[in-house]
Order: C-alpha cells, then sequence, then structure tokens
C-alpha cells in the first residue's frame, strides 16, 4: 500500500491523520462504510458517527448528507442516502485528484 496503512497497524490512526485531508476523508469513509456492511448501520451510528459526519460535511461539501446521516434512525433511511455519498465522495476525488497518491 501506497501509505503503508494496514487494518492491524498500531498507528492507523495517526497515519491517516497525516494524510492530506481530502485523502483521509477517503479513507475514513471507506472504513466507515465497510463497517456498516459487516456489522450493520445500527452498529456503525457508534462508530465515529460525528467525525464521518463532519468529513461528509466538510471535506465532500455536501451539508445535507451529512445532516441525514447524523438525522438517521434506520437503516432505510441511510440506504436512501448511500448512492449520494458515494457520489459525493467521488466528485471530490475528481476535484482533488491532485491530492491523490
Amino acid at each position: 500500500m501506497q501509505h503503508g496503512i494496514r487494518s492491524d497497524s498500531v498507528l492507523r490512526a495517526e497515519r491517516i491523520a497525516a494524510l492530506a485531508p481530502p485523502v483521509a476523508c477517503v479513507v475514513v469513509l471507506a472504513e466507515w462504510l465497510a463497517y456498516v456492511d459487516w456489522e450493520g448501520f445500527d452498529s456503525a451510528l457508534h462508530r465515529d458517527l460525528q467525525r464521518v459526519a463532519a468529513l461528509i460535511d466538510i471535506e465532500l461539501q455536501s451539508p445535507g448528507i451529512a445532516a441525514t446521516l447524523r438525522d438517521a434512525v434506520d437503516h432505510a433511511v441511510f440506504a436512501a442516502q448511500r448512492p449520494a455519498l458515494v457520489d459525493a465522495a467521488l466528485a471530490s476525488v475528481v476535484r482533488q485528484i491532485t491530492q491523490f497518491p
């Protein structure tokens, strides 16, 4: 891996924090979405939800999606917003492509 980030890394959070903000956002968002798939949306609500929502708001420039995520009370609401979230992440990468290795 380009930045040496592995799931078993003791310094994982520090390494992610050292990345350029757009790259860190994609890494954190991908990890959180994978957690949703592995453990379910109810469990993911208790895992860095405020951090993820803040990244969506600031880095992805999608305050509407962030607010919906903060207010989501069930998986159906989140599932309806997930395609827009993925589209916003892709648009962010395209806008800031020079930040990505």
